[in-house]
């Protein structure tokens, strides 16, 4: 009998092992792929065990919520306008993208080699591989200040004559729903207007939204772009753009906390920053601020500010810029609170050049302290962490 038991167990154990290897090998099975096209106007849900395509432009309409499961992997196919590949949350629509620093939500381009997630870190895919796709647009209804004094305009590459293509209101509160842990790469294609498009745009879009932990990774124009609105947004990284890092337009009034920019060879400026133009300039609060460069250029600015611009800057950290005098503060109601300026490790705290004649000087106050850590520790679960080390 006894040796009849260890054949029983021997066999239990083969037929466990078989399972096992099976169960395994099922879940490595590559997910379902799934063609999105035209317009969303019902309540959707995308979820992770499928691998979404974005063909054109997809819009979610007025009334509608697209829902986004964490660990959800996105992609969109190539093209240029007006066969450009993009996501757009119209006016009165919500997206709810909501993922964790373990399943983020990742949007990528139709040239990526990944399946899953969680194989980024087996993308062939770099920072040279810009404009493949036309990034993520939001419009919302917060007040804008546009040049005509309209309180609504359409945005740029959109249809003039659709009016789901156009953004800005009276409602301060508006909410266009929430985007967390979610990681924008390899967009920017060309919008037919002299100009690519942004990694995550968001128009006239209300402070009820929620902004928290994006990246956006190699984007052929700016990273992230604001017009004008109410939204505020935290942790931001932007990594390598083909233009600027943060750009702020149109009267933005809202707090940008945690954000890290990092310039590539073919970067212009970490922040760019213009005013309304219209009834009012809008005021902003950005706190907490990297600023750094992976590969220098020499038209490389720290920031560019324009003299209708109004707000605050704190907590700055610049380091490795060839030029540590770029910084062109045209506006007379900014200040530069706490900066520090870092070139080859080394405090440096100079600024040579501010508007080219000196005269603002007395609006940048610098401080002694260097801190390179605390932001980056935030953005562990990034793309950009797996390929650099912030």
């Amino acid at each position: 009998m006894e040796g009849k038991y260890t054949i029983l167990q021997i066999v239990k154990k083969i037929y466990t092992l078989v399972l096992i290897v099976i169960v395994g090998s099922c879940a490595q099975q590559p997910a379902a792929t799934l063609i999105i096209e035209g317009d969303i106007s019902t309540d959707t849900t995308w979820t992770s065990d499928t691998i979404y395509i974005i063909s054109q432009e997809v819009r979610v309409i007025d009334g509608a919520t697209l829902t986004i499961e964490p660990g959800t992997l996105i992609k969109a196919n190539p093209g240029e306008y007006p066969n450009a590949s993009m996501l757009i949350i119209t006016k009165g629509a919500k997206i709810n993208a909501v993922g964790t620093a373990e399943k983020p939500i990742v949007f990528t381009s139709s040239d990526d080699n990944i399946t899953h997630v969680n194989q980024s870190s087996e993308s062939l895919l770099n920072e040279n591989n810009k404009g493949l796709w036309g990034g993520i647009i939001i419009l919302g209804s917060a007040p804008i200040s546009v040049q005509s004094g309209d309180t609504s305009t359409f945005y740029v590459g959109l249809d003039p004559d659709d009016s789901n293509s156009f953004y800005g209101g009276t409602q301060a509160e508006d909410n266009s729903g929430i985007l967390k842990y979610v990681s924008i790469r390899f967009g920017g294609t060309y919008m037919g207007t002299g100009s690519e498009s942004n990694g995550l745009t968001l128009c006239g879009v209300g402070n009820q939204t929620e902004i928290d932990q994006i990246e956006v990774f190699a984007n052929q124009d700016d990273g992230v772009e604001f017009f004008g609105g109410t939204v505020n947004a935290s942790n931001l990284l932007i990594y390598s753009s083909g233009d600027d890092g943060l750009d702020l337009d149109e009267g933005y009034t809202g707090k940008i906390s945690n954000l890290m920019v990092v310039l590539g060879d073919q970067s212009d400026s970490g922040i760019e920053i213009s005013g309304g133009k219209g009834a009012f300039s809008g005021e902003f609060s950005i706190e907490g601020v990297n600023l750094s460069v992976s590969a220098s250029n020499e038209d490389q600015e720290m920031m560019r500010i324009d003299p209708l611009s109004n707000g605050t800057i704190s907590s700055i950290t610049t380091s490795d810029f060839l030029d540590v005098s770029k910084i062109q503060l045209q506006s007379t109601k900014v200040m530069l609170h706490d900066l520090s300026i870092l070139k080859n490790k080394t405090l440096v705290n100079k600024l040579s050049e501010v508007k080219g004649d000196g005269s603002n000087n007395n609006q940048v106050h610098f401080t002694q302290e260097m801190n390179m850590e605390g932001q980056a520790k935030g953005f562990d679960w990034t793309f950009t962490q797996q390929r650099v080390s912030l």
